[in-house]
């Protein structure tokens, strides 16, 4: 849960136990369009494609990444950020929803 105006982190341990930096990792909403929250590829953050709501606001942690950890920081929180967030690993084909309450 988190208030409006905090920062928050969302946060996925793959049990991978290894360095997933340069892993592609991609958290969204299903319920936006464009429903991408965050992108992250080959240690580079791809803003392009992120829904505008979300620019400027996501950070995925690289020191959490080298730990096998998916740790998406979403700063300034809206009331209309409340929603459940699907963090895609496509690596292992695996995928975590999380919801966040405002």
């Amino acid at each position: 849960m988190a208030l409006v105006g905090d920062d928050v982190t969302l946060s996925y341990d793959t049990k991978q136990l290894k360095n997933i930096s340069e892993e592609t990792v991609e958290w969204s909403r299903t319920d936006l369009k464009p429903d991408l929250v965050h992108l992250h590829d080959d240690r580079q953050t791809f803003y392009k494609l992120q829904n505008p709501a979300y620019r400027g606001r996501t950070v995925l942690s690289e020191e959490d990444l080298e730990r096998g950890i998916i740790s998406l920081r979403l700063s300034r929180v809206r009331l209309a950020d409340e929603g459940n967030y699907t963090c895609l690993f496509p690596s292992v084909h695996n995928q975590y929803t999380v919801q966040l309450l405002v």
